[in-house]
């Protein structure tokens, strides 16, 4: 099951963890209304259970928590007061997993019906089971708020197995892909585990024991249930992705992202001229939706040390690789050259390991 992240535009998910800001940041004497500045949501909407909004508005309302200058804690705040039952249908399926081998594998597999940048990836290494938090989807994002959304996500993740175990399983190790922020000092007492920066990718670790864990609430046939709400959930959710969102996500999965629209055109069974009017209808243009593809593989292929510029103009359909520079340069306002030299000077010498 595809585990991408959907188009950044489409109303798929309940407001809840905007919420959370709200209540979060309402304790701290920041209104409402400066955290929903721009969403276009307010207060009202958000116990709205038939609410529905967008990643967009989602990082509309954390950007506007950091330009409030609130502390630098409230990441983990926010991520630590996300408990799975806060994640609907979709969390009580995980809740009640028979196993948690079942638990990190569902989490992967349904992490579409819960909103976020990043994209998760369960793996065990050696003795250790580990999610790798993938950055493709926000790396040309401001610092702080990518910061922001990695700090976030890794509570959650550890919220989720204490909620699943009980708080003493806790991470045995975090790594980061970037250089120690000045608030540090607290990412070891807010995961309660030694942390590096600097790495390589965004990782947190567990002890590969706690496959063989039970959680304290599985119940097999609540899981399965639960299981078929979610595939029914999927089936609504891409159904209300409109022809837009079917376009991007068929370009996304297509081995060659350059290809034209006769090409996307003949998987709808459709001619070049009724694709178009679909999209204008919809307000966008396959042109528009090829370069949020193309721009998106580019800058993930960048990211690979020993890609060349050469190698990647080709992945993303472009004739040579001047024009790829060309276009690379229109979509970010670097080059290529520049962007992996950015990407490179987030990044410090691998820390020691702690002992």
């Amino acid at each position: 099951m595809s585990h991408r992240i959907p188009p950044p535009w489409g109303r798929h998910y309940p407001p809840y963890q905007i919420a959370a800001l709200v209540r979060l940041l309402e304790t701290r004497g920041q209104p409402p209304g400066a955290v929903l500045a721009g969403t276009g949501l307010d207060t009202g909407q958000l116990d709205d259970v038939a609410c529905r909004t967008s990643l967009l508005q989602h990082l509309g309302a954390w950007r506007n928590a950091l330009d409030l200058g609130v502390r630098s804690d409230l990441s983990f705040q926010l991520g630590r007061s996300l408990h799975l039952p806060d994640h609907g249908t979709c969390g009580l399926m995980l809740l009640s997993s028979g196993s948690m081998n079942d638990y990190f594998r569902l989490a992967q597999a349904y992490q579409g019906l819960i909103a976020g940048t990043l994209t998760l990836e369960a793996r065990t290494e050696g003795r250790d089971t580990l999610w790798l938090l993938g950055e493709g989807a926000v790396r040309e994002l401001p610092d702080t708020l990518r910061v922001f959304l990695i700090e976030q996500q890794m509570a959650q993740l550890a919220t989720q197995v204490h909620d699943l175990l009980g708080s003493e399983v806790r991470p045995t190790l975090a790594r980061f892909a970037y250089p120690a922020p000045p608030h540090s000092s607290m990412y070891t007492q807010q995961l309660q585990c030694p942390c590096v920066f600097g790495w390589h990718r965004n990782e947190l670790r567990f002890d590969g024991e706690i496959l063989s864990m039970r959680p304290r609430l599985a119940n097999h046939f609540t899981a399965v249930a639960l299981q078929t709400a979610c595939e029914g959930l999927l089936a609504e959710f891409e159904d209300s992705l409109g022809f837009a969102g079917k376009v991007y996500q068929t370009l996304q999965l297509l081995p060659d992202p350059g290809v034209g629209m006769k090409t996307v055109a003949s998987t709808f069974k459709m001619t070049e001229r009724t694709l178009r009017r679909r999209l204008a209808v919809e307000g966008t243009s396959f042109s528009n939706i090829a370069d949020q593809v193309r721009r998106s593989v580019a800058t993930q292929q960048l990211q690979r040390p020993g890609t060349s510029v050469e190698q990647i103009a080709l992945i993303t359909g472009f004739s040579d690789s001047a024009n790829f520079r060309r276009a690379f340069l229109r979509w970010t306002g670097m080059t290529p050259a520049q962007f992996r030299r950015q990407q490179q000077e987030r990044r410090t010498i691998p820390s020691p390991l702690p002992v």
